[in-house]
């Protein structure tokens, strides 16, 4: 497996607590496999690699933390693997999220506060932690606007305190302010005939 880099924003945002040093070892999980290419969860971060050929979906990997640099770590696979199905279960200080899963509902652009176009991706995620959560990003000329919806419970409550690691991780990213708004999701009402 090739050494890819990865947004250090993003898995700071996603696992604030993730040790990120040279040399140290991560556990993650292929989620899909199309051709050379595969999206890894690791600690709930969702991110794509060039796999090598023996790697199919639903192996665990150890990745290991080559360089660590500004905002980007370099990830590849460690060296000695064990054969597909003997990797040994991930050290204890790696969260690994199997249960998770994230859906992108849609990517387009439309109508931001002023008038202008904006960039705005919608996505489902289903965690362990927060439950699901109904994700939209807008991104526009002078600011980046993020709105979650969850349940509520426990997952709502923890998703409110964390908001404002979430501004400030979007303001980093995008580089212009960032407002985040976290709603309570509206139960679901099926009506049957």
């Amino acid at each position: 497996m090739r050494p890819f880099a990865v947004d250090l924003v993003l898995l700071r945002a996603t696992a604030p607590d993730l040790p990120l040093v040279v040399g140290r070892v991560l556990a993650a999980r292929v989620v899909e496999r199309h051709g050379q290419h595969g999206v890894l969860n690791l600690a709930g971060a969702y991110l794509t690699a060039e796999l090598p050929d023996e790697v199919q979906a639903g192996d665990k990997l150890r990745l290991v933390v080559q360089e660590a640099v500004g905002d980007r770590v370099v990830l590849a696979l460690a060296e000695g693997l064990p054969g597909p199905g003997q990797i040994p279960p991930p050290p204890a200080e790696a969260p690994a999220a199997p249960a998770d899963s994230a859906i992108v509902l849609g990517t387009d652009g439309d109508g931001s506060a002023d008038g202008e176009r904006a960039h705005v991706v919608t996505l489902r995620f289903e965690g362990t932690a927060l439950g699901t959560v109904e994700l939209r990003v807008a991104l526009d000329a002078a600011l980046v606007h993020a709105r979650a919806a969850l349940a509520e419970g426990p997952g709502l409550a923890l998703a409110r305190t964390r908001a404002g690691a979430l501004r400030a991780a979007l303001a980093g990213a995008a580089g212009r302010p960032a407002e985040v708004e976290v709603v309570a999701r509206p139960n679901p009402l099926d009506v049957y005939v």
